[in-house]
């Protein structure tokens, strides 16, 4: 699949063009140094209303409420001993959610049966496909719809979300 990447939405902020590479690398470092890999980060805003995301995960495991505080206070101390931002900013450091696009390897094998929502290429356009994930290999993934495998290839997959399942309570008294 591909390496993180990292999205500037407004170039305009002000934000030293270089010190978008420096603002980059030291969270990248910071958290790499925590076990965390960076999947997205975003500056978007103007003046005191800029907004400062980083979206991490864990290769196995979860991101914590307290590795969220740990980081953002890592990054606050880097962003004013650097001087990175000029003025005010919000910084969010957050897991990613059920929305996020799955998109690396480690990810579809950290989610093994899991149900996900695949959208492959057809001959009239994207096609909707899904099923449970039953495994992940370094080619692509198995999901098992309706009973049959479909083994897509990672570079054939245009989009790949968890579908949230829920148990009703009298389902799961019956287990």
């Amino acid at each position: 699949m591909g390496q993180a990447h990292f999205l500037f939405d407004d170039l305009s902020l002000p934000i030293m063009t270089s010190a978008h590479a420096i603002l980059e690398n030291k969270i990248r470092q910071i958290f790499e140094d925590e076990g965390v890999v960076l999947l997205d980060l975003t500056v978007s805003g103007h003046g005191s209303r800029q907004i400062l995301r980083a979206i991490g995960d864990r290769r196995q495991g979860s991101l914590t409420i307290d590795d969220c505080v740990r980081l953002s206070r890592d990054i606050q101390r880097i962003i004013a001993e650097f001087r990175l931002i000029a003025g005010d900013y919000r910084l969010e450091v957050t897991s990613p959610g059920l929305d996020y696009p799955l998109r690396e390897e480690w990810q579809f094998a950290k989610n093994l049966g899991r149900l996900l929502k695949i959208n492959l290429p057809g001959e009239r356009g994207p096609r909707e496909v899904s099923g449970r994930l039953t495994a992940a290999d370094a080619d692509g993934i198995t999901l098992t719809v309706d009973g049959k495998e479909v083994r897509p290839r990672y570079a054939e997959l245009l989009s790949v979300r968890i579908l949230p399942e829920f148990k009703s309570p009298r389902m799961e008294s019956k287990e």
